[in-house]
């Protein structure tokens, strides 16, 4: 039998729309602050920084994003903007990266970040589920999907975990309190 990512999705296109699920997750979540690393085309932010109170974007590149009052861009790189995050006063409750799809970066992006993500909050990782070995090129989902992996085996004890396995992939990660997993408690 064939594993269930094999029989549902043909290749080698992205046949999940990540920002329709991101969207959905935002009209639940609701979030104060939302962060996208990576905006590139700003579809994805412009659609989701509507369902936030306050909405930022970072990239190296100019992008078309919809300037509001509650959205700032940063031209920058994900580095140097982590490295301000905390002379700017940023909590996170929503992050989404779909920066530099290496597996270096994508986990120093992470980690950085989540220093400033609240606990309850969350962080979605994209292209952490390629369909074949074509998509592991750098232009594609690289080796993204090996942070997903790394966070999973190795940094459990702080993030509860979750890859979505549709192509290229979603990995919602979930910020936790170790010592207080409801936070009505």
């Amino acid at each position: 039998m064939k594993p269930i990512y094999l029989r549902n999705i043909p290749p080698p296109t992205e046949t999940f729309n990540h920002t329709e699920f991101l969207e959905l997750l935002c009209k639940w979540l609701k979030p104060e602050s939302y962060l996208e690393m990576g905006v590139r085309w700003a579809e994805n932010f412009n659609r989701l920084s509507k369902l936030s109170i306050k909405a930022i974007g970072v990239d190296i590149n100019q992008c078309p994003v919809q300037v509001s009052d509650n959205v700032k861009f940063y031209l920058e790189d994900t580095d140097t903007f982590i490295k301000k995050c905390g002379k700017r006063n940023l909590k996170f409750d929503l992050v989404f990266i779909d920066a530099d799809h290496s597996f270096e970066q994508s986990l120093k992006d992470f980690i950085g970040i989540s220093e400033y993500v609240i606990d309850d909050g969350f962080i979605i990782l994209h292209d952490t589920y390629p369909y074949n070995e074509e998509l592991l090129q750098p232009h594609f989902s690289n080796d993204v999907y090996k942070t997903a992996l790394y966070i999973k085996n190795n940094l459990s004890d702080n993030f509860e975990i979750l890859t979505l396995p549709f192509n290229p992939g979603l990995t919602l990660i979930k910020k936790i309190n170790k010592n207080k997993q409801m936070t009505w408690l």
